[in-house]
């Protein structure tokens, strides 16, 4: 997939290296010079210095090719423009980080799906009222029901078998992975195999897909 990630701090720089690990083409837009520097010489992806929400940069970076636009800087404003402008341009989709909730509101007004510290809190708090969709649990639906946040614990008979050898469905991110009582986030050599939860974002209609994927059924 393409992802631009507007933001490279400590958020947008962790994004930015597991993605590109995962073999993603990965484009970070950062105002910051030395963030910016950092993240260039750290990684593989390609880093803009400038602001996420300038139009021309925008542009630059080929957001009307993104299938994702993750704008996760520090400031609800700039991530609600960011998202906007690139939704304008031609993003397929738009993801936000929420740092203050009483900005949900506007987000939601915008139509503008968001991710915060307190919606995982509240959904692992309220795991008892979660949808069951078959082998997974829906943990939430992001955006307008489009996008699915599912948690699945992989049976005994699944074959272990590495992130990157998955082919895991289109629109889809890993979020974390729960092995004896230890949470981690996978990287693309991170295998995966019985026994273990994993927490991940997908397409309402992956769900299916993502389940057979995950027990080695693809």
């Amino acid at each position: 997939m393409r992802i631009m990630i507007v933001g490279g701090g400590k958020v947008g720089s962790y994004l930015a290296e597991e993605l590109g690990n995962n073999g993603h083409t990965v484009t970070v837009i950062e105002s910051d010079v030395n963030r910016a520097r950092r993240i260039s010489e750290s990684t593989k992806v390609l880093v803009l210095l400038g602001d996420g929400t300038d139009i021309g940069l925008l542009e630059e970076g080929d957001v009307h090719r993104a299938d994702w636009v993750l704008a996760v800087t520090g400031r609800d404003e700039d991530n609600i423009v960011a998202c906007q402008l690139a939704s304008t341009l031609g993003a397929t989709r738009v993801l936000a980080r929420l740092n203050d909730p009483m900005h949900r509101r506007t987000f939601d007004s915008l139509g503008i799906p968001v991710v915060s510290v307190t919606d995982l809190m509240a959904q692992v708090i309220g795991q008892e009222v979660a949808v069951d969709v078959g082998d997974a649990v829906r943990l939430a639906l992001l955006g307008k029901g489009e996008v699915s946040l599912i948690e699945m614990e992989l049976p005994a008979d699944c074959r272990p078998q590495k992130v990157i050898e998955m082919g895991l469905p289109p629109a889809t991110i890993l979020v974390a992975i729960t092995r004896d009582d230890f949470v981690t986030v996978p990287g693309a050599n991170t295998v995966v195999g019985p026994g273990d939860r994993v927490v991940a974002i997908t397409n309402v209609e992956n769900e299916a897909r993502l389940r057979a994927v995950l027990c080695g059924d693809e």
